[in-house]
């Protein structure tokens, strides 16, 4: 476990059991990742957006790698896609529409440009304005010689609880519904029907790290102007300043393995304060 990680509340048993239920089938999904470079932690308090005037917890990181973000233009509208790289060959997309996206819209969108089906354009290759949701490209004067991709992005801990049988077709289970009949030979000789289907999911995006730093200062007196930085570069800020959504991935395989929606950061609690 990595340190400064905090774990997440663990999802409870999804639905309680009665006299009538005669078979319990139940699968976990865990993914653990820790960042290959991690975040730091941070309070901001966002001038735009939903969440304007509101102190948040962030976490913050700055790269020379811009091409870990990239735009795609999708039938749904603009999207921008943020590559976060973990160990156990696990990526985190962090995808962001405009504001007025569905998250349905934003997340099938995010998905069909993981499948290539929408092109996309590398940060690297934008040039100076807001070309996509999130993403500022400012020509600057540094002292280093390279263009930075710099993030901003809420932590977050989100926590779902989904009836199954809502949409029973979406997940193959309108015909293992009729309690008429059995459906589950292979595993039982008594008749067996579905009459409850649940999941419960938790999430967590943290630092997952931990980063100590100090500050020395010196006291001097002025003699001189200091001489502007030498080089004018990129600097291309990103920040997730609005509800935007995750998609969990395996690398190798390309599979999704978990799917998300964060509509609300963490606010920065009373106590820290």
């Amino acid at each position: 476990m990595p340190s400064g990680w905090t774990p997440p509340p663990r999802p409870r048993r999804p639905e309680p059991l009665t006299d009538r239920v005669l078979l319990v089938l139940a699968v976990a999904l865990t993914v653990r990742t820790t960042w290959l470079r991690p975040f730091t932690d941070g309070i901001d308090l966002f001038e735009y957006g939903p969440w304007a005037g509101r102190e948040i917890h962030v976490l913050r990181r700055s790269t020379r790698v811009l091409d870990r973000a990239r735009v795609a233009d999708t039938p749904a509208g603009p999207l921008t896609m943020l590559r976060v790289m973990g160990t156990g060959g696990i990526d985190v997309h962090l995808v962001l529409g405009d504001e007025s996206m569905k998250p349905g819209h934003v997340l099938t969108a995010g998905i069909d440009v993981l499948a290539g089906r929408h092109p996309t354009t590398p940060a690297g290759l934008l040039r100076a304005g807001s070309p996509s949701p999130g993403l500022t490209v400012r020509h600057v004067r540094d002292h280093t010689p390279d263009d930075a991709l710099n993030v901003t992005v809420p932590r977050f801990t989100i926590t779902s609880t989904h009836d199954l049988l809502d949409l029973p077709e979406v997940f193959g289970l309108a015909t293992v519904t009729d309690v008429t009949r059995g459906h589950f030979p292979g595993i039982s000789t008594q008749p067996l029907a579905v009459t409850q289907a649940r999941q419960d999911a938790v999430a967590t995006f943290q630092a997952t790290g931990f980063e100590a730093a100090a500050v020395t200062a010196f006291g001097a007196v002025g003699a001189g102007i200091a001489p502007p930085p030498p080089y004018r570069v990129r600097h291309i800020d990103l920040d997730f300043s609005h509800p935007f959504g995750f998609l969990t991935v395996d690398r190798r395989s390309r599979l999704i393995l978990t799917a998300g929606w964060v509509a609300e950061p963490q606010n920065l609690s009373r106590l820290e304060e």
